[in-house]
């Protein structure tokens, strides 16, 4: 599954791009991400994603895709006692 997500002005992020431990190794990814940037850049918007450094192969798939790395950004998580 793949989707979109935040739309900043002239930017669309793909977001939850997720495939079944089964279905691993196909292309399913692949070939969604390729729809949803067609899709993206048919609007007039520039996709974007965002990705742990340590998920090397989704890292891997996106550059293979022809993203590039812009920001290295730390996420942190709080929870409230």
């Amino acid at each position: 599954m793949a989707g979109e997500r935040l739309r900043p002005a002239g930017w669309t992020e793909i977001s939850a791009v997720c495939t079944a431990p089964q279905a691993r190794g196909r292309g399913h990814a692949a070939r969604l991400v390729r729809a949803l940037t067609a899709r993206i850049n048919a609007r007039g918007d520039r996709p974007f994603l965002h990705v742990a450094e340590a998920n090397t192969g989704a890292m891997a798939l996106y550059e293979g895709l022809g993203f590039e790395t812009r920001k290295h950004v730390t996420f942190r998580g709080f929870r409230t006692p």
